[in-house]
This record gives C-alpha cells, structure tokens and sequence, in this order.
C-alpha cells in the first residue's frame, strides 16, 4: 500500500506526513540499501527488492492522482456540492483515523507479516474504488458515496501508515530508511507528475468512472510488487500481550512526543500544517473550479507544476540531509517556508493564465518544501524511536493529524459558506503562519541544544 493519505473530495492528495516522505532516486538511495542488508538479505536482494517497492509504489502513485482529480470534479461539477459538504466528505477521510489510530499502532507493532498486511489494504482499496467506479458509470453515485469511500481509504491508511516503516525497515534496515525514503518519494512525485497530465483530460473525454478504474489498476499493481518481493515478510515478536495491555502500549505512543522540547515543538509544526492542508485541500477544488473558473480538462494540468515542485524538493532533501547535517533545522526551516508560500494560492486573481500560474505556485511551493520537511521528519522519527515503539509512535502522530484535518476540513468549510471561498483560504493561512511564527523561535532553541548533546538511545515506551 503506498498511498499513505486517503485522497480527498475538494484538491489533491498530497504525502502527509505519514509516515506520510528525499533523494532523487539515485546513488545516495543506491548506497544506503546496498550497506543496510541487516533485515533483507544480501545487498543484490534488498536493491531487487527495494525496486520492487519502488514499482509499486510509483505505480499507486500515479492511480492515486486520478483519483485525487476525479472526486472533486464529480462533487463540484456533477453533484453541485457546497463547500460545507465538501468539507463533511473530506472529514470523513480522517474519522477512521481517529477511532481506530490507537488500536493500529498497536497492532502495527504485534504484526508478524507486515508485508501481508500491506497487501491486504491494496486489495481492500483496489475494490472500494472500483465499487464507485462503476457506480459513477451507472449514474448511481452521491455525495453518501464519495463519504463512504473516503472513509474506507482512511481507514486502509491508517494501518498503513503505522506498517509503512516497519516494512521498509524490514527492507532497508534502520540506516537505510532515509536513502530508501528518497528514492520512493522521488518516484511518486514523479508518476503524480505525469498522472496530472494526463488525469484532466482523460476526465473529459472519458468520464471519472475511467479515471478510478486507473487507480484500481495501480493498487493491482502496487500488491503484486509486495507479492513478488523476495525478503522474508517476518518480525519476530514476544508472546502476544492481551488486548487492554496492547490499548495501554496504543497510548503510550503519546509520550514519543512529550518527552523533551524538540518533540513538543515538532508536534506544534506538524499538525499546524497538517490542519492547514487539509483546509486548503478542501477548498482547492472549489476556488479553481468556481472562483478563477478553470475549465474541468486543465484542473489536473495545473497541478504539473506543483509535481515538478515535488521532484525538486525530493532531489534537494537526498543533498541536504547529508551525514551530520541537522535534520531538525531543515525541517523547522521548510514547513516555515511551506506555510508562508500557501498565501499565494488565495492570491490568485485576474486573466486566467495569471490567475492560474499563481494558484499552481501556491499549490506548488508549499508542495516543495512540504517534500523536504517529510523527508526531515521522517529521518528525526525514525532515529529517535525503537523498533519496538514505531508503530505505536506514528500512529499516535496519525491521530493527532486525524484531529487536525478534522478542524482544518470543517473549520475551512464552514468559513467558506460563510465569507466565501477564498476569504476562508485567506483565513486559514494566516492563523497557520502566526501560529509557526509563535512556535519557531523555542523549536530553534531545542534543535540547536538536541545538535550540542550526544544523541540519545531511543528509549522504550
């Protein structure tokens, strides 16, 4: 499964921190598999292996996009949806999240076969998006059923974010995960590149139904990648621990991000921006769509530029976060730069190409530097927890990401019923970068006092 967020009704998806996710593929990624052969074998079967994953992954990246494209074209177009009930069907994406986050994690870390798992989920996804394909086919779908295949994909992340890193540790080995990362992020930007292309006009010409049915194809093809791996799908685990045990351990997770200020102020940069995008995804469709009046076949063309954004913010990551570069500066430094960008989106106005080239760098930038920061993230993550912690640990973070989409979905869809769509984006902004602004002087303070002590050995939860 590599979708790690659900895709939602209103703009595109884009990798969350997940889990979600930078190199540009090449020898850094190289280099970190070929020496992390402690979960998958010999250097020859993690590379075989870890391009498997690439495959899939690249695969379901651009199925995804078409998804991404589809839905609010049919809830803004076809089903006339207001912006408040765009933000109910977004919503509806992160409420698994927040009732089954918890007990994913701590299933996550009981998993013996993460592979399977994964598998499981692709087939899930692969089917739930076909129900609706064929749905729209028959002109049966409403706005009931784009919130129920919202949910489902939320549901199938939130196991999959919490598996996600346990698999590609089991692939890679702990030291291998930030090349690995870059290589995979690299690939997803690049196929959601072309899939934008491609998505809007083959929206137009032939239907949404067309469109899903591409992504069913791609979680097809995404499981017979994992299927075809050679590594061995095994975690050796303890006796497993009662149910109330594993719910406690669930909890537990919560304390990754209150044990020392840097943690605490990472969560601040996190779900700020996590709130943010969500708000502004939900609207996305809806400004372009009715407020610059983009025509339907150029929606998903004028998010080419934010893919190309994407590729060069994954090619940046791989050279930033060098060996001994602080990953904690350089992520304080893009989710700053992404938050400030966002404001170029609600600027956008005047003739059609002006208005549209300056909607594309809003969505765009912050797509950029969004790519850097996941990438930092992921690397001060994974570092600083336990193996045995992980699962619980991002599934923690999911929830709290949960709850911020939540606020972020409704919140923004409630102020544009009310002062408009591109008043709420306005709003929205500004809230999110007063609050980074708040926030960045302590987290600086933390990171450079983390750099100046010895790291410390992640401790068990």
């Amino acid at each position: 499964m590599s979708r790690e967020t659900a895709a939602g009704p209103a703009g595109e998806a884009t990798d969350g921190v997940d889990a979600a996710g930078t190199d540009t593929g090449g020898t850094e990624a190289g280099s970190a598999e070929a020496g992390s052969t402690k979960a998958g074998g010999s250097g020859w079967a993690v590379d075989r292996d870890v391009n498997l994953y690439w495959c899939g992954q690249t695969a379901s990246a651009f199925g995804s996009v078409f998804t991404a494209i589809a839905l609010p074209v049919v809830a803004v177009v076809h089903l006339n949806a207001s912006a408040g009930a765009i933000g109910l069907i977004s919503a509806a994406a992160t409420a698994p999240i927040l009732l089954f986050g918890f007990p994913a994690g701590a299933l996550a870390d009981r998993l013996v076969h993460p592979r399977r798992a994964l598998i499981l989920l692709d087939l899930i996804c692969a089917v739930a998006v076909g129900v609706v394909a064929l749905g729209l086919a028959a002109g049966a779908v409403s706005l009931l059923w784009l919130g129920v295949l919202c949910a489902v994909m939320g549901g199938a992340s939130t196991l999959s974010t919490a598996v996600y890193f346990l698999h590609l540790r089991q692939l890679v080995g702990p030291d291998g995960i930030g090349g690995a990362r870059a290589r995979l992020q690299a690939g997803q930007y690049g196929a959601a590149l072309v899939g934008r292309l491609l998505a809007g006009p083959a929206i137009a010409v032939l239907g949404a139904a067309a469109a899903l049915s591409v992504d069913v194809a791609s979680y097809a093809l995404s499981a017979a990648a994992l299927l075809t791996m050679r590594a061995p799908d095994l975690v050796p685990r303890g006796p497993a621990p009662s149910v109330l045990t594993m719910l406690r351990g669930a909890m537990a997770g919560m304390r990754v991000f209150t044990g020392d200020a840097f943690h605490r102020a990472l969560g601040v940069f996190i779900i700020v921006p996590a709130a943010t995008l969500a708000g502004v995804t939900t609207l996305t469709g809806p400004f372009l769509l009715r407020v610059i009046h983009l025509p339907t076949a150029a929606y998903g063309s004028l998010f080419a530029l934010s893919g190309l954004m994407g590729l060069a913010g994954s090619a940046v990551a791989g050279r930033v976060l060098t060996p001994g570069r602080n990953a904690r500066r350089v992520m304080l430094g893009a989710f700053t730069a992404g938050m400030v960008c966002s404001l170029l989106l609600p600027l956008a106005a005047g003739p059609l190409p002006l208005a549209a080239f300056c909607a594309a760098m809003g969505i765009g930038l912050p797509i950029f530097f969004g790519a850097i920061a996941n990438v930092a993230v992921s690397s001060v993550l994974v570092s600083d927890m336990s193996e045995e912690t992980l699962g619980r640990a991002m599934a923690a973070l999911q929830v709290c990401l949960a709850a911020a989409g939540l606020v972020g979905a409704l919140g923004c869809g409630v102020l544009g019923d009310w002062i408009g769509v591109r008043g709420a984006l306005w709003t929205m902004g500004l809230i999110a970068l007063a609050g980074i602004a708040l926030s960045l002087p302590s987290a600086l303070r933390a990171a450079r006092r983390t750099e100046s002590t010895p790291e410390p050995a992640p401790a068990p939860v």
